[in-house]
């Protein structure tokens, strides 16, 4: 089965319904339209992985002081297992490294074993834990804090 390549593109106010969907189906703790909507007005990096025109995933990333931290980044369900999670990371990481920044830190759950195999298959290094981080069903879960040195990205 050939992976579907999805086209990249600034998020913008109008896109914040979809969006809305997209985390309400795919997240155990979704964030709220007035997150994304904060994270566009503070001038954060928001992309939209597209396929059609049909969003199919979403990622905010930080940046400041030479250093990127991914604040979330969500692929809808019916969508997930099939590359474009990592085609979406791929693309914020270029754009980190394209803005001059050195380090991109990212948070993952403990449980979320998958993704934390995909950050550390695109080089990613567990550099910590933030205990009871996010918030679950039967109480808190640990971050696994991960970073990726740029420098070498663009070489």
């Amino acid at each position: 089965m050939t992976k579907p390549s999805p086209t990249f593109r600034p998020m913008q106010e109008t896109d914040l319904e979809q969006i809305n969907a997209v985390e309400q189906l795919s997240a155990e703790h979704p964030w709220r339209t007035a997150h994304f909507s904060d994270s566009l007005t503070s001038g954060y990096t928001c992309e939209l992985a597209v396929l059609g025109n049909q969003v199919v995933g979403h990622c905010v990333m930080m940046m400041a002081a030479g250093e990127a931290s991914i604040l979330i980044l969500t692929v809808d369900k019916p969508f997930q297992r099939r590359g474009i999670g990592r085609q979406l990371l791929q693309h914020m990481v270029k754009k980190a490294a394209q803005s001059d920044c050195k380090t991109i830190l990212l948070e993952v759950r403990r449980s979320n074993i998958k993704a934390f195999n995909l950050y550390l298959d695109e080089g990613f290094s567990e550099i910590g834990i933030r205990k009871n981080y996010y918030p679950t069903s039967k109480g808190w879960e640990d971050a696994i804090v991960m970073a990726m040195e740029l420098e070498t990205f663009l070489d």
